[in-house]
């Protein structure tokens, strides 16, 4: 028996629009967004978020912690010795936390992603180089400060914050990278496939930098990209996470915050109500 033919942009049974025609296609509708339409797993729920509320299965997603490291996040550390302002960075930890606690009661994977460089550095260009070492006297990756080289394996600036140790499972999964996309030259796209997830939900630091290009990475992979927009932080000004934040809601994916993430709502996909 021939296969049903997928049309984009056809109209559902439900008087909604499909976008996309693989098993990845989502259904849009006037108030929401079905992400996985396909799905019969009984897990389905709907999150409150921007532009669009969106209803997925529990079962596909994964939240992602990307960079919550001393170096970025702790006294003494490369952000605090570079002197920009480190205590920027430490206000995504309590909404981490919570993420972390909403993720685990959803049966989701937790995966950290996090700087964690070569100590002769080979694995680095110089236009990485440079983007951290504007002067000569400024430290970069790799230079030693008082707690060792910066962003290096093994060495205290590249560890998890203590605040979120004891959240850790051993179960994780953890990539390391060595530029800012959790993509690239890295297996969390395997790895993401491998075990069935499609929706990222997207925590940590900088949310200018190393977030944003981890969930546009993701957005050119066709995962769904949600970013939890108080579990992120920079020591960047305000108008750069504001550009994330217009952008991810508009462009990349779907905004919300760590509260709407640990309550959605159950959904019924028989009952879909306007």
């Amino acid at each position: 028996m021939p296969m049903p033919r997928r049309t984009i942009y056809s109209q559902t049974a439900a008087g909604g629009v499909q976008l996309a025609s693989g098993s990845d296609r989502w259904h849009l509708y006037d108030d929401f967004v079905d992400l996985s339409p396909h799905s019969a797993s009984g897990k389905l729920v709907k999150f409150d978020a921007a532009l669009m509320p969106f209803v997925d299965d529990l079962s596909r997603g994964a939240l992602v912690v990307i960079d919550m490291q001393n170096d970025f996040c702790a006294p003494g550390g490369w952000t605090h010795r570079s002197g920009l302002d480190y205590t920027r960075c430490r206000n995504a930890i309590p909404g981490v936390q919570r993420a972390l606690r909403a993720a685990r009661a959803h049966g989701m994977w937790v995966i950290w992603v996090y700087w964690y460089n070569r100590g002769d550095l080979r694995n680095l260009g110089a236009p990485t180089l440079y983007s951290f070492k504007h002067s000569p006297d400024q430290k970069g990756i790799g230079q030693d400060l008082d707690h060792g080289p910066v962003l290096t394996e093994g060495s205290w600036g590249a560890e998890i914050v203590d605040e979120l140790k004891p959240l850790m499972d051993e179960d994780d999964i953890h990539i390391e990278k060595v530029r800012m996309s959790g993509f690239y030259g890295t297996h969390l796209d395997q790895v993401l496939r491998a075990q069935g997830v499609s929706t990222l939900f997207l925590a940590g630091v900088n949310i200018d930098q190393c977030v944003t290009t981890t969930m546009e990475d993701a957005y050119f992979r066709d995962y769904n990209g949600v970013l939890l927009e108080d579990a992120c932080a920079t020591s960047s000004p305000d108008y750069c996470q504001q550009a994330v934040v217009f952008n991810a809601k508009n462009c990349w994916g779907f905004v919300t915050d760590t509260a709407a993430f640990a309550n959605p709502t159950p959904f019924d996909r028989n009952v879909i109500s306007r």
